[in-house]
């Protein structure tokens, strides 16, 4: 039976601890976040607002906005429409659906401070919501002036990686592989790959983590794609081991990126693990064809990434 060696090639400690677990556990998500639910501070305490809105999906941001904005201007229509449509000169048409309608669209010029002076509050009450709802539209807007700064000045590395990891011919033995490549027009320079291997160990009873050293873990840069190779000799943990063996010992295979953005000048990061339902056995990566554009230039198609055919 394959097992794994006792030999380890460094003392590894990324912040995941030594526990053994008894069922099936993911430590990196797919997109590269970190799979950990922290409780026991409060709900409150739980929620982080302004880091879910500088790192979610443009779609989630432009939907969050548009349904902010359509109900606030909704409560405040709803405030006005209660204290009364005669507090309100020029209002237009009769009937509590065309007040309400207007008193909604008069709601969106005072929130965004525009005042087309069509209609114009006549009370104390009304003035003093309309006051409180223009002072509540210029901190609206400061906070996703903030956000959108945030989002779009944040540093990162968008890269793509391989939908797999396969184990493939190598040399006269097989290799560990996976790819990845940037997604974006800008560069990423001195490019270093961290491979770490996590399972549970048989022998010792306990969740075991090791690096892989890997066939080229640096480069200059990342203008093309990137073969990550982990060869499978016998110094490597993962040495002789089956899809099976793989799967009873919950192994998790951790990337850790990192690279300069040219762009910013600043250190960016990118993770990504696999487990052993993303693993293919005998099974090697379709070249990916660079050929010149009109421009001269090398072209890459980023989709052909994840290709992969099964040897006989």
């Amino acid at each position: 039976m394959a097992i794994f060696s006792n030999k380890k090639n460094e003392d590894i400690e990324i912040g995941f601890g030594k526990k053994k677990y008894n069922n099936s556990v993911r430590f990196l998500n797919p997109d590269g976040s970190v799979n950990i639910n922290r409780t026991g501070s409060g709900g409150l305490n739980n929620i982080d607002i302004f880091h879910w809105l500088t790192t979610c999906s443009l779609f989630h941001l432009i939907s969050v906005i548009i349904l902010g904005y359509a109900l606030v201007n909704f409560l405040f229509a709803s405030v006005y429409f209660i204290i009364g449509a005669e507090n309100f000169g020029g209002i237009d048409g009769s009937g509590a659906i065309n007040h309400f309608f207007s008193l909604y669209f008069f709601s969106a010029q005072t929130l965004t401070t525009l005042g087309y002076g069509h209609m114009y509050p006549v009370s104390h009450a009304a003035s003093t919501v309309a006051a409180f709802e223009s002072l509540l539209g210029l901190m609206s807007f400061a906070l996703a002036t903030g956000i959108l700064y945030g989002r779009f000045s944040r540093p990162k590395a968008d890269l793509l990686f391989s939908n797999n990891i396969l184990i493939s011919p190598y040399g006269d033995i097989k290799g560990l592989m996976f790819r990845l490549a940037n997604q974006k027009q800008y560069e990423l320079i001195e490019c270093e790959t961290r491979v770490i291997v996590s399972y549970n160990d048989p022998e010792t009873g306990k969740r075991e983590f090791d690096g892989l050293p890997l066939e080229v873990d640096k480069i200059n840069f990342l203008a093309l794609s990137w073969t990550i190779v982990h060869p499978l000799n016998e110094e490597s943990p993962l040495y002789g081991l089956t899809l099976k063996d793989y799967e009873e010992r919950d192994v998790e295979v951790l990337i850790l990126f990192k690279a300069t953005n040219d762009t910013f000048t600043q250190t960016v990061f990118s993770r990504r693990s696999y487990k052993a339902s993303e693993l293919i056995e005998n099974a090697k990566f379709t070249p990916i064809k660079t050929e010149p554009d009109e421009k001269n230039r090398l072209k890459i198609d980023v989709t052909k990434l994840h290709e992969y055919s099964k040897l006989s």
